[in-house]
């Protein structure tokens, strides 16, 4: 019995050691489903303008969750633009800087001409869904562009903001070996909000 034991062992060794090792691969962010990129870019081109461009080979592009909390699919898009200003009245859309506004100075008007790292100075358009169509809509709820967010990545996140009500969809912004913050919508406000640290489940 104690040899047949030793066998089984010894066997289940050989069979890993031949077994190939597969090492993971690299996760990339799919788009919506029914979207590709040439639509995608048509959509950015429709909301916001001409000016915003979808910068290539960026890992998450989009990203996709309630983030007002009224029940319909809003979109997160990343995307850039030299002046993202002078285009927000004809195409209706707010623009935001939550990150300045979190150390006390988040006029866009001055903060999003701050290109301090040129290579992470990416925006997010963000589109809250209207009725079925969600942000796919002709004409969406609300649309905004948040300005010197810093990230390299983007995830969905959820946050805990009151012990009487459940958690919130926000977009957790990642920046490699640095930190990750939350980026979200507060809805009595109605403004965008941006914290660091660990609040980001």
């Amino acid at each position: 019995m104690k040899f047949l034991g030793k066998f089984l062992l010894l066997a289940a060794c050989v069979a890993a050691a031949q077994s190939p090792q597969t090492s993971p691969q690299p996760v990339t962010a799919a788009l919506p489903s029914g979207v590709d990129a040439t639509q995608l870019a048509a959509i950015v081109k429709q909301q916001f303008g001409e000016t915003f461009t979808i910068p290539a080979k960026f890992p998450t592009p989009v990203i996709t969750a309630d983030f007002d909390g009224d029940g319909v699919e809003d979109v997160a898009i990343v995307a850039n633009s030299k002046d993202p200003l002078p285009d927000s009245y004809a195409y209706k859309y707010e623009v935001a800087d939550p990150y300045h506004a979190y150390f006390g100075f988040g006029n866009p008007k001055f903060t999003s001409t701050f290109r301090a790292d040129p290579e992470h100075s990416h925006h997010l358009l963000v589109i809250f869904g209207s009725g079925k169509e969600g942000w796919h809509a002709a004409t969406p709820k609300g649309k905004y562009v948040l300005v010197n967010v810093p990230f390299d990545t983007l995830e969905v996140g959820r946050m805990l903001i009151s012990k009487k009500k459940p958690p919130i969809f926000v977009i957790k912004a990642l920046e490699a070996q640095i930190m990750d913050s939350a980026v979200w919508w507060e809805a009595k406000k109605k403004r965008w909000r941006w914290e660091p640290g660990d609040t980001v489940q």
